[in-house]
């Protein structure tokens, strides 16, 4: 063929724009939607979260005759509390605990899990207080769905609009959720929580309240003499846990009252985190996954924040992806490479007919 000399002609540069546009357009026009990864666990733990809250909102009806709130509970769905309560320590958003009333919730945790290393077979701590019960009992959904085993502590206290009803606090929802037979997983050690993990900032009327329901359930009570101290214990307890998962307000996550940290899966022991649980599970090089502020992880799954009504389960980009064509993108890519590859060393004008600008002016 006859070899190129000079430039390529303004048209035949023309022709091959057009020819990519076209492909462009058509590789767009390509875009379907798939399952996401783990789609099927996904499903499985929303289903059970959304079983179990039906579960809890039943007996929050029938056994213990307590109204829901419709106006800061617009779903009705029993699990939100009290703004202020004898157990309440510590300021929380509404909307905070409402996002976490969607099963859907529940997809994203399968999710964080997944990416923190966590695999069926597992042990994994938890460690967390009754400031977010939806989300509590949706981590025990997961755990049940992946086949994981949660080592729990639970800070007997509750932040505003959480577990803090006398007679349907976390302890008491936990085990309503295992006598029903959903699974058998309970709380191995449990604390006043508060401040300092030693019921500071409770009243004593409701200290002796949580005490009482603690004996009244038989779950262990321990009363840390110093944050450190709580934190020590719960580290014993948690020697052999392949990774942390620490949910609500308890100080012993940060180890320091004053000190917020974000709400993301931890993995960089060089991080810094404080002196409680997350720093001594990043220091052992063990993952955490944080959640204080449930609506900044929907916003990062692209879930909606204190949706209503709620939404189906199953339904958005947790459980699908949109892709593109990948064979086509292939061979659109493979045929203009190849016509550049024609265009640049050979004449094409030549054999169509077409001159090129330095000819046209020889002439």
């Amino acid at each position: 063929m006859r070899r190129r000399q000079g430039k390529v002609n303004r048209w035949v540069i023309t022709v091959l724009a057009v020819i990519a546009l076209l492909f462009f357009f058509v590789e767009s026009g390509s875009v379907h939607s798939v399952r996401s990864r783990l789609y099927e666990e996904k499903v499985n733990a929303a289903r059970v979260s959304a079983r179990a809250f039906e579960i809890m909102r039943n007996y929050r009806q029938t056994n213990i005759d307590l109204p829901i709130d419709s106006v800061n509970d617009p779903n009705g769905t029993g699990l939100i509390g009290l703004q202020f309560s004898k157990v309440t320590y510590g300021r929380s958003d509404l909307s905070d605990a409402l996002t976490t009333t969607n099963p859907n919730f529940s997809a994203a945790l399968i999710e964080m899990l997944y990416r923190a290393g966590i695999r069926s077979g597992d042990t994994v701590a938890v460690n967390w207080d009754g400031t977010y019960p939806a989300l509590n009992i949706q981590i025990l959904a997961v755990a049940k769905t992946l086949g994981v085993f949660p080592l729990i502590v639970s800070a007997q206290s509750s932040g505003m609009w959480g577990a803090n009803y006398p007679g349907f606090t976390w302890l008491e929802i936990e085990k309503v959720l295992s006598d029903s037979g959903l699974w058998n997983f309970r709380s191995a050690l449990a604390t006043l929580g508060g401040e300092a993990d030693d019921g500071r900032g409770i009243s004593p009327e409701g200290r002796e309240l949580l005490l009482n329901i603690a004996e009244s359930l038989k779950v262990p009570i321990f009363i840390a003499e110093s944050i450190a101290e709580g934190v020590a214990k719960r580290m014993e307890l948690f020697s052999r846990c392949k990774a942390l998962v620490a949910v609500g307000l308890p100080v012993t996550n940060s180890g320091d009252p004053l000190l917020r940290l974000p709400s993301r899966i931890f993995t960089d022991r060089h991080t810094r985190a404080g002196n409680g649980l997350i720093a001594q599970f990043l220091n052992s090089r063990r993952p955490v996954i944080h959640i204080a502020k449930p609506s900044r992880v929907a916003l990062d799954y692209r879930l909606p924040v204190a949706p209503i009504p709620l939404p189906a389960i199953g339904k958005g980009r947790l459980y699908y992806e949109r892709r593109y064509s990948v064979p086509l993108a292939i061979t659109f890519s493979l045929i203009i490479i190849i016509l550049l590859f024609l265009v640049v060393r050979y004449d094409i004008e030549y054999y169509f007919g077409v001159r090129s600008q330095e000819e046209g002016n020889a002439v």
